[in-house]
């Protein structure tokens, strides 16, 4: 049995994280599976303890502890020898740790980009950007294999001619369509619980925070709020934009209106509750949230250009640009949701046909890791 070092977990259960889960319990009986992670906590540690696998923490800062940050990482890998290094990450400005995976002689090391540009902003930004290009042209040193979540997250890591290569793969961010099924007696008890019954749900699942864009999502609501005073929106997950998140919502008196649920582990029941979803990021390696939505049917509305093309797999999925004022986002919400008739339930078997199932792609995933 080959073994799988992953590195790129964090506290938070993301879409990264919900992507690595998604296939570690397909893959964990094939493969031995560790995490190596830089957090001092690591999300779904739980599942993978329970499922014999173990989380190893480095916990020296790779820029403010420069020296034990590598003497943490050189000890690490000079005593831990695995077969495959499996790298996950949004850019390329915490590559510095694959150079000393070489300790442990892997046979395969794969970075994995999952995003198409960078989160972070100010001068903290400015030098990961630097990093991130500066080691776009290094990364054919520390891998071996290079694997994107889309094209435009492969263009955003890698040189054309690494994309060019036989060793360069897109892995749809796959997922268990039969839990995100439709289910309309979970949707009445849910509705039940969320006091919305009588209401239109709009719905987002993701991190607070300048990527996901919440706070024009919210400008956007409350002109759905103008058009139909039956609007509520949901908004699940948390992040370092909670604070402002809270005070326009009250600034512009939605507070009785607007749910923030926290993190929760039950999304495919929570979005059979809702009836729009809307993802307004401002960039999106892939945008899993949006595959989730449209395998329970949901109507759903995303940002054009800047969300990948591929994700839009069925008729639910409308791209709106961002240069589009929150009026115009809302008339186009508002008038596909009136005036569409949407069978919910048949579109996990859509996601099935174009590819999109764990199952499928977990198998194709495989056949990479043993090439």
């Amino acid at each position: 049995m080959k073994s799988v070092l992953i590195i790129g977990m964090t506290p938070n259960p993301g879409g990264i994280e919900s992507f690595l889960m998604t296939y570690f319990r397909k893959l964990k009986d094939t493969f031995k599976i560790d995490f190596l992670t830089t957090f001092e906590t690591c999300a779904y540690s739980q599942e993978i303890l329970d499922n014999n696998s173990r989380i190893y923490t480095i916990k020296s800062s790779q820029f403010k502890q420069a020296k034990e940050f590598k003497q943490e990482l050189t000890y690490f890998f000079q005593h831990h020898h695995y077969d495959i290094i499996w790298f996950n990450a949004c850019d390329l400005g915490n590559f510095g740790l694959l150079k000393y995976a070489q300790l442990c002689s892997p046979e395969k090391v794969i970075v994995h980009a999952h995003n198409n540009d960078f989160m972070m902003k100010g001068k903290k930004a400015l030098f990961y950007k630097f990093m991130h290009y500066k080691n776009k042209k290094k990364v054919k040193q520390y891998a071996t294999d290079y694997w994107a979540c889309s094209e435009l997250a492969g263009e955003f890591f890698f040189e054309d001619d690494v994309r060019q290569s036989s060793r360069y793969h897109v892995i749809n961010n796959a997922i268990d369509t039969d839990r995100f099924k439709y289910d309309r007696e979970v949707r009445a008890a849910y509705r039940k619980d969320l006091h919305a019954e009588d209401k239109i749900v709009v719905m987002n699942t993701a991190r607070f925070t300048y990527q996901k864009n919440q706070l024009f999502l919210i400008d956007i609501f409350d002109e759905l709020k103008n058009r139909d005073d039956r609007f509520e929106l949901v908004l699940v997950g948390d992040g370092e934009l909670r604070g402002e998140l809270e005070q326009k919502i009250s600034e512009l008196n939605l507070t009785d209106s607007v749910q923030l649920l926290g993190l929760r582990s039950d999304i495919p029941e929570l979005l059979s509750a809702a009836d729009i979803f809307l993802f307004p990021s401002r960039f999106e390696g892939f945008g899993i949230s949006l595959l989730e939505a449209q395998a329970s049917g949901l109507l759903s509305f995303t940002s054009k250009t800047v969300v990948p093309k591929s994700v839009g797999i069925t008729d639910l999925l409308t791209y709106i640009s961002l240069d589009e004022s929150p009026v115009e986002w809302a008339d186009m919400i508002y008038s596909q949701f009136t005036s569409r008739d949407i069978d919910r339930n048949k579109y996990t078997d859509i996601i099935k046909e174009k590819g999109f199932d764990i199952d499928t792609e977990a198998r194709r995933l495989k056949s990479y890791l043993d090439d």
